[in-house]
């Protein structure tokens, strides 16, 4: 099973299609945060597509939670996007919470940096797409309890 996962898009509505269009294996498609409208507009043009979405720092629906927990194929998955978790500064606050839920992935945005972490001590990984407005995302390949990320590029 193939996911779509992004964040930060900011406005760039264009990458958010662009990118959906280049991906019609991912049936799925994780949002962390920082672009709600985009994703809600693009959505009606991408029905095929089944979004798991959270609210980022900037963005206003409220109604929106801040953490999504998922399963794919043996994998638990915590999101969320970052920021009250301090992520521009340490991931520990992310590892610990993904530990409690006893999730094997940790997916989060905020930063606008690609980042793939493990956690020496749980065996976690924590994994920061980059920024759709700056064209950066990633399709994570899940099978039998494992997990493939290759990053990608809506310029490309």
């Amino acid at each position: 099973m193939k996911v779509l996962v992004f964040s930060d898009s900011h406005g760039r509505k264009e990458l958010l299609d662009r990118m959906l269009s280049k991906e019609p294996d991912c049936k799925e498609v994780i949002f962390l945060g920082d672009g709600i409208g985009d994703v809600d507009w693009v959505k009606n043009f991408h029905p095929d597509k089944k979004f798991t979405c959270v609210r980022g720092n900037n963005d206003r629906d409220f109604t929106l939670s801040s953490e999504a927990y998922r399963y794919f194929d043996g994998v638990t998955v915590f999101a969320c996007h970052g920021d009250v978790y301090s992520v521009r500064s340490t991931l520990s606050q992310v590892f610990r919470k993904a530990a409690s839920v006893k999730a094997d992935l940790a997916l989060y945005g905020h930063t606008h940096v690609r980042n793939q972490v493990t956690d020496p001590a749980s065996g976690i990984v924590a994994l920061n797409p980059g920024a759709l407005c700056d064209g950066h995302y990633c399709v994570i390949e899940f099978s039998k309890g494992s997990f493939t990320v290759e990053n990608k590029n809506c310029y490309n």
